[in-house]
């Protein structure tokens, strides 16, 4: 999710930042194509930017900013092999171009490919120190790996570079969390809802965090706010049914799962696992 976003964020300031030497770079008829392309994605018609950027191409081949932007495209078009194609051809005519490292490394991580993923961000890094984005993107491969370690220094030093990057801080949290540094994570969690109190997965991550510190209140109220920032939040009615079980409240926690299955059914072998795993929770009560 938070990759996709980025990745079309970075088209957004990708095209903004080549336009300046486009006209250098490439024909008066190459850069009038991709101006436009520019406007067209603007826009939201991704298949009119892309047929100008490969009309742009067309007149230059060698049109770097051009090569980018449709890899871009591409990604997010999901032809994988044809965006990794024009990151190559961009990387051929410019070795130190970070930015289509990182973006091939989007398209590489896409096709499952995970080490040629990090080798791409780590080169993003080498080429531009900088680069909080090839930081982000790198960290989150070592996150679902479970290198928790090295995902926190990399999601460390994003946010180092850009102190507002959300997900940069949700996800150290969920790193922090899988360490069981709940006192961080729960900071984390709460640096991310401070910078956007609207997104449903900080206040999600907080509740559980607060959930292992046995504030069943809390972690309540985190779960009901990232239900009110999305109805269609399946785990969250999961999560909040497990607090309200904790609690006594078999009838909210009823509700509750039934809610969760039917958004989503193929949570029912999970949700049945972590129900049982209760139940010696509760026999003291």
């Amino acid at each position: 999710m938070w990759e996709t976003y980025r990745s079309l964020w970075w088209l957004l300031l990708c095209v903004c930042a080549f336009a300046a030497t486009a006209n250098a770079q490439a024909s008066g008829s190459a850069a009038a194509y991709f101006n436009r392309a520019q406007s067209l994605y603007r826009n939201g018609n991704l298949d009119g930017a892309k047929k100008d950027l490969d009309i742009a191409i067309a007149f230059d081949s060698r049109y770097v900013a051009a090569l980018v932007s449709r890899g871009i495209i591409r990604y997010l078009q999901h032809d994988l092999d044809g965006a990794i194609a024009d990151f190559d051809r961009a990387i051929e005519i410019n070795p130190a171009l970070s930015e289509a490292y990182n973006n091939r490394g989007n398209a590489r991580k896409g096709k499952g490919n995970l080490s040629g993923a990090v080798a791409d961000y780590s080169q993003a890094i080498a080429h531009r120190r900088g680069y909080a984005d090839a930081y982000y993107n790198r960290a989150n491969i070592e996150l679902e790996s479970g290198d928790l370690a090295a995902a926190i220094v990399d999601y460390s030093e994003a946010i180092k570079i850009n102190p507002q990057l959300i997900e940069a801080y949700n996800n150290r949290a969920n790193a922090f969390y899988g360490q069981g540094d709940l006192v961080r994570a729960i900071s984390d969690y709460t640096q991310a809802i401070k910078l956007n109190p609207r997104l449903p997965y900080p206040y999600n991550g907080r509740g559980n965090a607060r959930l292992a510190t046995g504030d069943l209140d809390a972690a309540l109220a985190d779960y009901t706010r990232a239900i009110e920032a999305d109805a269609g939040f399946a785990d969250a009615y999961a999560n909040r049914g497990l607090a309200y079980l904790l609690q006594g409240k078999t009838s909210e926690a009823r509700g509750d799962f039934a809610r969760c299955l039917k958004l989503d059914a193929r949570l029912k072998t999970s949700l049945e696992e972590r129900i049982r795993r209760l139940k010696p929770l509760k026999r003291p009560q």
